[in-house]
């Protein structure tokens, strides 16, 4: 509790410099189904935690002018046994601040771990990669690229094209062209690996490695670049990277809340020997 105060005075301190952009929180429910029984245990709900620290840490609020607190279903359960899938995860529910607005956020999802995988996860130090992945995910990250899955294609953020293997969206970009001295206009995504994890990830092959966090295969040496942290800002997220630089901060107009529903999900599996 303590810690999670400190994060919020921090975010109302930043935000105020950006006008009237909104705050952003996550909340995790172990109990979605409401049994009174967690449905991730005790030990590895921690792990979990920092999951969520991290990204209220670095994703600081909204560019338009909406609160979210994307509320997320966590639970462990069978999915393939031993290795294969290690988590899969989406978001359900989507809000905007109107239908006019630029962007389309995240308000509910969920993300769910083999139950047959997180043991040996959390021995050998990678079950808190694969948590970030799947709660990225369950934020935007290939999953709000566009809001074709809402039924609303063509409106608000539009980065990315299924099949293409091209991302669009400026922020990433731009980090990306600048880091590998390219000009391509694009980020290469990920079209192997079927349902769950093409049009979704980093392509595998890509100039930043395969280790970076967002791709689809889980390395031991997992990091998140400062590319990925830009991605959040080209779908409507005021984003700190690693250096402390800002970006998406600018002014926007009042809000009016419009929500919208769907369901699909991303995976992460183990990576291929």
């Amino acid at each position: 509790m303590y810690k999670r105060l400190i994060l919020c005075l921090v975010t109302a301190l930043l935000i105020p410099l950006q006008a009237n952009a909104g705050l952003f929180s996550i909340s995790l429910d172990y109990d979605s189904d409401g049994d009174g029984t967690d449905n991730v245990d005790a030990i590895y709900q921690s792990v979990f935690n920092d999951a969520v620290d991290f990204w209220e840490s670095v994703l600081i609020g909204t560019q338009d002018n909406i609160d979210i607190n994307l509320v997320i279903d966590a639970e462990v359960t069978a999915i393939d046994g031993n290795f294969g899938i290690l988590g899969s995860a989406t978001n359900f529910r989507a809000s905007a601040e109107s239908a006019t607005s630029d962007y389309l956020y995240a308000t509910d999802g969920f993300m769910n771990f083999d139950s047959a995988d997180v043991s040996r996860l959390n021995n050998n130090g990678t079950l808190y990669d694969v948590i970030l992945h799947e709660m990225a995910h369950v934020i935007g990250f290939g999953t709000l690229w566009n809001a074709d899955r809402f039924g609303l294609s063509g409106l608000f953020q539009d980065i990315y094209t299924d099949g293409s293997g091209e991302y669009t969206g400026a922020y990433a970009v731009s980090i990306y062209e600048d880091t590998f001295n390219t000009n391509d206009g694009y980020i290469p995504i990920e079209l192997d690996g079927g349902s769950g994890t093409a049009d979704a990830h980093w392509d595998e092959n890509w100039e930043a490695g395969s280790g970076e966090i967002m791709t689809g295969y889980l390395s031991s040496n997992a990091f998140v670049s400062d590319i990925t942290l830009a991605s959040f800002a080209d779908i409507g997220y005021i984003v700190q990277l690693s250096d402390g630089t800002l970006l998406g901060a600018s002014v926007v107009s009042a809000p009016t809340t419009v929500f919208f529903g769907m369901l699909s999900m991303l995976f992460i599996v183990a990576r291929r020997r």
